[in-house]
């Protein structure tokens, strides 16, 4: 029996959240707000320290176990094979409000990367780091894997399914999970709200995979299209139903791989993508297969 590869401390923090206790969201709350001031000299040194001793080549990615935009730049980077280290900061200790680390992400979020071979180069912003790093890829080595440097139109429909994902799929389950967990009064209207919008957004990808499955079938398939466009015969009877298929293209890209950390923690708010959107199941399946995914996943270097 095929068993899925054993992924991730991605969603370490969520999965011990007790689902049932509102004292749970309490005690996160009050540690939270606790932590505001804990701004400690040790907890600059740390971060003071890494900034001093910078490297000249590479990259850091500053990142947290919990924060799935942070893995997003760790996907793109492992699968490019560039040379980095993770910064994990501990967010009960404040590091995100290092002076040293807002200087170079004034937002006090992660992810942030630092490009040591472009003069110290900071980023921020997942989307924006993504595109930075296929596209200096694309200049150094004439193409990239994950960019269709000679495509413009390719290149405009990936930055679309990009911005969507930071805009309106990463920030609907980051809001149900944060009404789910962590606000300090069960507000029922507020998740459903947000599971729901969730959802539509899932049906939006799933629209969009499932008419790249049907042409790609009918291509590939062609003893049977007659028989799949007369409905005799379900798309599901092709050899080529579970077959890769991509947002954009015919190879996988970074607008692909943008979904896959926030889908790999959706189960959270109790959607389950198998059940509810068997092509973003396929999709997402055939993804975290990858040896590159699997490794930024589980935070190896």
């Amino acid at each position: 029996m095929n068993r899925e590869p054993a992924i991730s401390n991605l969603s370490s923090a969520l999965k011990s959240v007790n689902l049932d206790g509102q004292s749970t969201a309490q005690q996160l709350h009050q540690q939270l707000q606790s932590n505001q001031d804990n701004h400690s000299p040790q907890t600059n040194n740390r971060i003071s320290e890494l900034f001093r001793n910078l490297p000249d080549e590479g990259y850091t990615l500053f990142s947290h176990r919990s924060a799935p935009n942070g893995f997003k730049v760790a996907i793109v980077l492992s699968e490019l094979g560039l040379d980095y280290r993770t910064v994990f900061l501990d967010f009960n200790a404040g590091e995100q409000r290092a002076p040293e680390f807002v200087q170079i992400n004034p937002n006090a979020r992660v992810p942030a990367l630092i490009d040591h071979s472009a003069d110290q180069l900071s980023l921020w912003e997942s989307g924006a780091i993504m595109l930075y790093l296929c596209q200096k890829f694309a200049r150094e080595y004439g193409e990239c894997p994950l960019w269709p440097a000679d495509n413009l139109a390719d290149q405009s429909q990936i930055m679309s399914w990009l911005f969507f994902q930071t805009s309106g799929h990463a920030p609907m389950i980051g809001q149900a999970l944060h009404f789910r967990y962590f606000h300090t009064q069960q507000v029922p209207s507020a998740v459903q709200r947000y599971t729901e919008e969730v959802r539509r957004v899932y049906g939006v990808v799933e629209m969009a995979l499932a008419e790249k499955r049907e042409a790609l079938i009918m291509e590939l398939d062609t003893d049977n299209a007659a028989a799949y466009s007369a409905g005799t015969t379900p798309l599901s009877q092709s050899k080529f139903f579970d077959y890769p298929v991509w947002l954009v293209g015919e190879t996988i890209s970074i607008a692909d791989l943008a979904f896959v950390p926030w889908n790999n923690v959706v189960d959270r708010i109790n959607i389950d993508i198998k059940v509810e959107f068997p092509e973003v199941y396929k999709w997402t399946k055939h993804m975290m297969r990858r040896p590159a995914v699997v490794r930024a996943l589980r935070g190896d270097q």
